[in-house]
């Protein structure tokens, strides 16, 4: 393809059989398609790439039982380790790892919300299982992603 007025032959004119187009379709990486210039097609990306996406941008959850807590949840690896840590605390000591009753967790907009053990414990649950089904699907085990939302009691 060669931009209008950008030609390569001598008078600056379009080579025969050269596809017209504009300068800004020149730039933005335009291609020939039967004879006009169009957009290149949406990239397409494997299950597992879309997979590890969506790990990225979290878990939403709403809470019919406290909509204080309704928001999206981080579930990268730092968070997942995280998780993990309270989670444990929680079934050894009955404690968070600082020893309280509560804790204030951040969502991906780093807002916080304060909760209960059993309210953790269900956010942490639902975030397992999100994750979970993420992986199976970057491992190649399963061929269905997970829907990025869920409600929880």
């Amino acid at each position: 393809m060669t931009a209008t007025g950008n030609g390569h032959s001598p008078d600056g004119t379009i080579p025969p059989g050269a596809i017209a187009c504009t300068q800004a379709q020149y730039e933005g990486g335009y291609i020939a398609v039967n004879g006009a210039a169009a957009l290149p097609p949406a990239p397409t990306f494997t299950l597992a790439q879309q997979a590890t996406a969506a790990l990225s941008a979290g878990l939403a959850i709403t809470s019919t039982g406290t909509p204080a807590l309704d928001a999206t949840y981080p579930c990268d690896a730092n968070t997942q380790a995280q998780l993990s840590a309270e989670v444990i605390s929680l079934m050894l000591n009955s404690t968070f790892a600082d020893g309280t009753t509560s804790i204030d967790w951040v969502d991906v907009n780093r807002t916080g919300h304060t909760m209960t053990a059993a309210q953790f414990k269900t956010v942490a649950t639902a975030i397992g299982a999100y994750v979970s089904a993420l992986t199976k699907c970057i491992n190649g085990q399963s061929t269905t992603l997970p829907a990025s939302s869920v409600t929880i009691s």
